[in-house]
């Protein structure tokens, strides 16, 4: 076995390749800059307590230094909290080139390609058992949150459901100018990334505030506000250590 190990490795370095490593991707869910716990403040200061939410997350790729991506085939429904927990939830693993890389990009959503096929055909994670699926709007649910809330002495259920072609959120975290952002070795080691919950309720449609004693807050399946959850997605995604400024999200429209 060490032979091997050996001329494998002496093939990598004479023909100028690089050995295969385990990449794995993981998701923090963050309330600001400490750990989610399952509640959420809006931004017009309501507390909604996280009851489900399931987020798509694919065309994963790695940044080379040359600025080319290397994908990362696979598609993956996340759940999370219940027994996946909020830190370290496991996104997508795959073998990769071992070295650096400048960044990471994902898409939140599924694929066009994808998104319009007859669900009642397809097995997990797409399919219709998984609860994602618009029968009314051809296309799936690209991030279902719901939750409950006190607003004025009564409790609302909160729906916050994106979805939609125009609404896949292409993430680019990383520094494009600065090799080496992202290391990956030969033993392997998880690339982290945060996604703060806050972020998603930090601002309503316009000048509004994200207020739930508004029905169009609570309710949100598309239009200006379900465009709103879009644009406050696209801020909330960051590399698990890195400075804020290290983070950058692109929306995509594909």
């Amino acid at each position: 076995m060490r032979t091997l190990i050996r001329l494998t490795a002496l093939t990598a370095a004479l023909t100028g390749t690089s050995l295969a490593a385990p990449f794995a991707l993981n998701l923090n869910v963050m309330n600001g800059d400490q750990p989610f716990t399952g509640q959420v403040t809006t931004q017009a200061g309501q507390v909604i307590d996280t009851t489900l939410w399931q987020v798509y997350i694919s065309n994963v790729a790695l940044v080379k230094d040359d600025g080319t991506e290397l994908p990362v085939p696979g598609l993956t429904l996340l759940k999370l909290g219940g027994s996946a927990g909020w830190q370290n939830v496991p996104v997508l693993k795959g073998d990769v080139p071992a070295g650096t890389y400048r960044g990471v990009r994902f898409d939140v959503g599924v694929p066009r390609a994808l998104n319009h096929l007859d669900a009642s055909t397809q097995q997990a994670p797409l399919g219709l058992d998984v609860g994602m699926f618009w029968a009314w709007n051809p296309g799936y649910i690209f991030s279902r949150f719901e939750g409950r809330a006190q607003v004025g002495g009564q409790t609302r259920d909160v729906a916050l459901h994106v979805g939609a072609d125009t609404r896949r959120l292409t993430v680019s975290l990383g520094d494009v100018m600065k090799p080496g952002t992202i290391q990956v070795k030969d033993g392997g080691a998880p690339v982290t990334v945060n996604l703060n919950a806050a972020r998603m309720v930090a601002a309503g449609v316009g000048t509004e505030k994200f207020d739930l004693s508004a029905a169009k807050y609570t309710q949100v399946h598309g239009g200006p506000v379900a465009d709103q959850l879009y644009l406050n997605l696209g801020t909330a995604f960051s590399l698990a250590g890195a400075a804020p400024a290290a983070g950058m999200s692109m929306p995509g429209h594909k």
